[in-house]
């Protein structure tokens, strides 16, 4: 329907839907007509929590009140005629569509469900979803309605718009946040779709899984104080927290978090160490493979503050060194010229210390021949592509420690393949 660019995007949000902020060629519509369209889809996603809240149960009449609400400002509708001219035509708002739309992309037509099994296939789809997926995992349920109901195709247009709505519906009726695609996710999501039109649907719910980490953690790293124009605001934010960080509560959470990351750091500690007498007893024995692990609060627990930055913006979150942290290293010897050093931090996550987080990067050394001495190599950091490990500091190690593992794991792993395509 429009185009918008990212930086008014944010503008929006942040600030509301004001046509003032937009500037010439911030987008491909009119600005006020675009507030409208702006309007419309904010209003449906209130609508949606809105039926959650009221616990009404999914409905074909619902669906159409819906599609209704998302296309009040919107007019008209692209179309084909029978001589093949692309043309305008009046869109049914709230009601199904009367004639095919058999989309075009790649040269490849879309056949979607004819106008006349429209309606039956409805009424099938929310009976299969009010009543045959009790006990199905959330983000199966949300992608399945969503690419049924793309299959489908019930509407002349805004179907894509309602199927994302739709999903949103399942993901907030079960504690979660909505379903948001932006343009970077755009590629990816509708090549899971066309997957799941081949009934290989792991990619979708890889998308819905991936979408929902990706709002969670920006949720757990927000800044408490945003607005930072009014002075009362600002002060009554401060009183407010540091009331709750004189309390008793406090202080045992932040006792908790304490255990906690000794109970990961021990964890991490233990797998190390595996994964050392392993690599020892099936690489070479020339290959030398060492491990050394800091707890929390130790002496060198502050090392690696550069990396862990550096790592903490490619991932797009807030690394809070000032509170403690710990880490773990693996070193790889192959022979005087290629050395590398993976280290695994475990530090918190966000403002405050209510999440943590397990990080790794990977060193490669470099030889200088200028020095005598027997450390004689400096390291050059290298992209090692592994996202943070991401947990609440409230829960214990019995619930983390397969993750844990499987992080450390997949580090292990990344660092041997860049090994191996380097000799």
């Amino acid at each position: 329907m429009y185009d918008l660019k990212r930086r008014i995007t944010e503008t929006f949000i942040k600030e509301g839907f004001v046509d003032a902020y937009l500037k010439h060629g911030d987008s491909d519509i009119e600005g006020n007509l675009l507030m409208k369209y702006l309007g419309d889809n904010f209003e449906a996603i209130d609508f949606i929590f809105d039926f959650v809240k009221n616990n009404r149960q999914l409905s074909v009449s619902y669906i159409k009140e819906l599609h209704s609400l998302i296309t009040r400002h919107q007019e008209v509708t692209d179309a084909i005629d029978q001589f093949g001219h692309h043309v305008k035509i009046s869109l049914l708002k709230g009601e199904f569509k009367v004639a095919p739309n058999n989309p075009v992309r790649d040269h490849t037509i879309y056949h979607y469900c004819p106008p006349e099994q429209v309606a039956s296939e409805m009424d099938h789809l929310i009976r299969i979803y009010n009543s045959e997926l009790s006990g199905v995992h959330i983000l199966v349920k949300a992608a399945f309605l969503h690419h049924a109901f793309v299959q489908i195709h019930p509407f002349q247009d805004g179907n894509g718009r309602i199927a994302r709505l739709l999903a949103s519906f399942v993901l907030i009726k079960g504690g979660l946040f909505p379903l948001s695609i932006d343009r970077d996710e755009r590629a990816r999501y509708i090549g899971a779709l066309e997957k799941a039109d081949k009934s290989e649907y792991q990619d979708l719910i890889d998308v819905f899984s991936n979408n929902q980490i990706a709002s969670i953690e920006k949720a757990l790293n927000w800044k408490i104080v945003e607005d930072t124009s009014n002075y009362d605001s600002v002060l009554g934010v401060l009183g407010t927290k540091l009331s709750a960080y004189r309390t008793a509560e406090k202080e045992q959470m932040t006792r908790r978090a304490i255990q906690n990351m000794q109970d990961i750091f021990v964890c991490m500690e233990e797998e190390l160490e595996h994964y050392k007498n392993d690599l020892r007893r099936r690489l070479d024995r020339t290959t030398q493979i060492d491990v050394s692990c800091c707890s929390p609060g130790e002496t060198n627990a502050h090392y690696y503050a550069r990396q862990i930055i550096e790592y903490a913006k490619l991932y797009n979150y807030y690394a809070n060194l000032s509170l403690i942290r710990c880490w773990g290293r693996v070193t790889i010897a192959i022979d005087k010229t290629k050395r590398y050093r993976l280290v695994i931090s475990l530090h918190h996550y966000g403002y405050d210390n209510s999440t943590f987080a397990i990080g790794a990067f990977l060193s490669k050394g470099i030889v200088n021949s200028k020095r005598e001495d027997s450390r004689s190599t400096d390291y050059m950091d290298v992209p090692l592509g592994v996202p943070p490990l991401t947990m609440s500091s409230e829960k214990e190690i019995r619930e983390l420690a397969s993750s844990v593992k499987q992080q450390i794991e997949l580090s292990i792993m990344s660092v041997l393949a860049y090994i191996a395509n380097e000799l």
